[in-house]
């Protein structure tokens, strides 16, 4: 399987508690299922044009459509992240309870623009990446996706 938010509701469906997903009867649920779309619908896209422009625009010569289409994306994403920042409850995304939309953030701020950017910008998810970034399961999986 692929796509992670689809591996995201695999796994509370199948795994007894688990806990990084609102259950169907939660309140939470409708809002954790917004964001969580939102995420992979576009803000993920500003990283898939933006990433390889050339293979949107061609190579053209002179490159400036590629750089055009780069520059457009990365400006769109940070628009999006200024959005999700205002959207934030803390101390977690969604309020009091962890979930899987805070480990898109951890992963996030280790992308372009940066955690420069997200510390003048989005200071509220950059402290859930944070959080994330000293916790014990987390650190594992970084460490074993770095070999």
């Amino acid at each position: 399987m692929t796509e992670s938010a689809a591996i995201v509701l695999h796994l509370s469906d199948r795994v007894p508690d688990f806990e990084l997903v609102p259950s169907a009867t939660s309140k939470q649920r409708a809002e954790f299922l917004r964001w969580l779309v939102f995420l992979v619908s576009a803000l993920y896209p500003t990283y898939t044009y933006g990433d390889v422009p050339e293979r949107w625009v061609g190579e053209p010569k002179d490159k400036r459509a590629g750089k055009a289409l780069r520059t457009s994306t990365d400006e769109h994403r940070k628009l999006l992240l200024k959005f999700l920042e205002g959207q934030a409850r803390g101390p977690w995304f969604l309020g009091r309870t962890l979930s899987a939309l805070d480990l898109y953030f951890w992963v996030l701020v280790t992308w372009r623009p940066g955690k420069d950017w997200y510390q003048s910008n989005c200071p509220k998810l950059l402290k859930i990446a944070d959080a994330l970034a000293v916790n014990r399961i987390c650190r594992k999986v970084a460490a074993r996706n770095r070999q």
